[in-house]
């Protein structure tokens, strides 16, 4: 892991995954059930969000110095709008007590409400 710049304190991690059986069972949920078409961002998202769960006792901010346990985990996805011309950003707040369905349902319902310009938060940020 990396830092940028000393002031940014933005970190990357780079890891490779075998994936296989993931793409094995997404095809599996899908052809079983057609609420929502279920990808690897779904099943990526929801994990981060229970990987954030696992260590939430270091979750948190450090507002003026002293560090804050956050009360509620946050995952967040920038998603494609008109054509990769502009990105708005999708949190689902506690996504680890939802299902895998459930929490790509919520995605769903932010990125059609982005994509159909009723995310007011994101029309008035641009």
């Amino acid at each position: 892991m990396f830092c940028v710049e000393p002031s940014d304190p933005t970190s990357y991690l780079t890891a490779e995954h075998n994936v296989t059986k993931t793409l094995v069972y997404l095809k599996k949920m899908n052809e079983s059930q057609k609420e929502v078409h279920l990808t690897m961002t779904h099943v990526w998202g929801h994990a981060i969000a229970w990987g954030l769960y696992k260590i939430r006792r270091d979750v948190g901010r450090l507002p003026w110095g002293y560090f804050r346990h956050s009360k509620e985990i946050g995952v967040t996805c920038l998603v494609d709008v008109e054509g990769g011309s502009d990105l708005v950003p999708v949190t689902i707040m506690d996504a680890h007590k939802m299902s895998l369905i459930e929490f790509a349902q919520a995605i769903s319902v932010k990125v059609n409400r982005a994509k159909s310009k009723k995310d007011n938060a994101h029309n008035e940020s641009t």
